[in-house]
Formats: C-alpha cells, sequence, structure tokens
C-alpha cells in the first residue's frame, strides 16, 4: 500500500463524520423540497413546485432585498471599525490594550438572545434606558423599534455591536503577525502613517480580512435570534430578513415545504458568496 493511499485511510473517518453530519442534511433537504409535506411528512413527489410557488411570492424580493442592505451595511461598518480599533490597540502599550480587547469582546462571548434583549431593553419605548434619559432631558419620547427606518437601524447596530469583538481579534491577530521591520523601513523611507497602512497593512491582512468578512457576510444573512427577539421581523415587514421568512414559513404557517426550498436557496447562496469573496480577492495559500 502506498503512502498516498495510507494517508486516505486516516481521514475516512473524519470525512465520513463530515459527510453524515454536514452533507447528508442538505441532501435530503432538497429531497423534501422535492415533495408536497403534510404533518411533516413527504406525502406527494411534486418536482419543482415549492421552488415555483416560493418564487412566485411578491414578497420574496423585497425580503431578499432587505437581507441584502442588512447584510452589506452590517459587514462594511462591523469591518471598518474593527480595523481601525485594531489599528489603535496595536500601538496601546499591552495593558491598555487587553483592557479594550476585554471590553470589545464582551458583546461576541454573550449568548445572541441574551445580548439582544439587552439592546431592546435599552430603546423600548416605555422602559427604556434611553428613553428615560430623553425624557429627562425634556425630549419626546422617539419610537425607535415602531418606525421601519429606526428599527432596521437598530437591527444593524445590534449586528454590529456582537460581532465587533470577533472581527477585532481576528484583525489584531493578523496585525501582530507583520514584523516590525516592515513599518520601520517604510517609516525610514518617508512613508506616513496613511501609505503604511495603505500599502503595507492593508496587503498583508488580506487572509484576515477575507475570513472576517465570510463569517460577518454568513452570520449576518443566517441569523434568526437578533431579529426574531429585536423586532420579530417588524414593525410591518421592515425587518423581515430571509432567516426570519424561513422561521415563520417552518413554525408559524407550517409550510415546511417552502420554507425547506427557500433554506436550500440560501444555502446555495451561501456557498456562491464565499466562492465570490475568494475570487475576487485572489486569495491563494
Amino acid at each position: 500500500m502506498t503512502s498516498r493511499s495510507t494517508g486516505l485511510l486516516y481521514i475516512v473517518p473524519a470525512f465520513s463524520a463530515l459527510l453524515l453530519v454536514l452533507f447528508s442534511p442538505v441532501f435530503y433537504g432538497f429531497w423534501f423540497s422535492l415533495h408536497r409535506i403534510r404533518y411533516g411528512a413527504a406525502s406527494e413527489f411534486i418536482g419543482l413546485g415549492n421552488y415555483e410557488q416560493l418564487l412566485s411570492d411578491p414578497a420574496i424580493a423585497a425580503t431578499f432585498g432587505r437581507t441584502a442592505i442588512h447584510t452589506s451595511i452590517s459587514v462594511l461598518l462591523t469591518v471598518v471599525i474593527s480595523l481601525a480599533l485594531a489599528l489603535w490597540v496595536h500601538r496601546l502599550p499591552p495593558k491598555r490594550g487587553f483592557i479594550v480587547q476585554m471590553i470589545v469582546i464582551v458583546p461576541w462571548i454573550t449568548s445572541t438572545v441574551v445580548a439582544t434583549l439587552l439592546f431592546k431593553w435599552v430603546f423600548v419605548s416605555d422602559i427604556g434606558m434611553a428613553m428615560s434619559i430623553l425624557r429627562m432631558m425634556g425630549l419626546p419620547d422617539l419610537q425607535l423599534l415602531g418606525d421601519p427606518n429606526s428599527a432596521m437601524g437598530l437591527l444593524i447596530a445590534v449586528s454590529v455591536w456582537k460581532r465587533l469583538g470577533y472581527a477585532l481579534i481576528i484583525l489584531l491577530a493578523g496585525l501582530k503577525s507583520i514584523p516590525e521591520d516592515y513599518i520601520e523601513a517604510a517609516s525610514l523611507d518617508g512613508a506616513g502613517s496613511w501609505n503604511i497602512v495603505r500599502l503595507i497593512l492593508l496587503p498583508l491582512l488580506k487572509t484576515p480580512l477575507l475570513l472576517v468578512m465570510i463569517v460577518l457576510t454568513l452570520s449576518n444573512i443566517n441569523t434568526v435570534e437578533s431579529p426574531l427577539v429585536l423586532t420579530g421581523g417588524g414593525p410591518g415587514s421592515a425587518t423581515r430578513i430571509l432567516a426570519i421568512d424561513v422561521f415563520d414559513r417552518a413554525f408559524v404557517n407550517y409550510d415546511l415545504g417552502s420554507a425547506t426550498s427557500l433554506a436550500l436557496i440560501m444555502f446555495f447562496g451561501n456557498v456562491l458568496l464565499v466562492l465570490a469573496y475568494v475570487r475576487l480577492s485572489k486569495w491563494k495559500v
């Protein structure tokens, strides 16, 4: 037996477990989506009927649009803020930098439901801390969770606040792996701070940035806890994103056929987004 064959034998158990846990639900879900679902079981083969019913829903296009807005703004803000924080913390003394990291990382290590509830209690109209401060200042109450525009803004703020710690840690680790000799050489050549960041640090941070953007994009698209706890998809359908739509179809309306079809569309969309990120970044090992 060759060494290559021996190596393949070693990965068979792990690959089998991966196939069972990750890929078999996808194949089963696809088979499930090709049937009419009654009482939680596939009863009649209808081909692409569930997909046709889903895509003929006039509200689905708006749901995709809201998901794109929520995801793109959340990822952009998180990356920009976390990169700025990472550059700042990298230059701080170790003790001060450690304190800043601990403060920023707390929302990330907190349960999403708990973190979102804390955020909601700050802005709820009757007993929220923000509203109490406004009343103390003699200002009128703002129905932030009841206004469609501000509700989406709060949902984006929760997403940024919750995931900022993760992005900061990854980017800070990338910065610490860059040799100081590069920065010192650039400074001796007369490069300013902005040019050092733009021409040296950002290119060398391409892999951490790629990882952060992939994880942030997928987590924002697939999150159901934050919008469900914060707004429930409301007011109206202002914060109804794809994950909420899947949840409602499956567990509120018991329309498991269209819920499974939409979940599969999201899955393959996630795969295409990851491939697009890697392709556009021209990333190489």
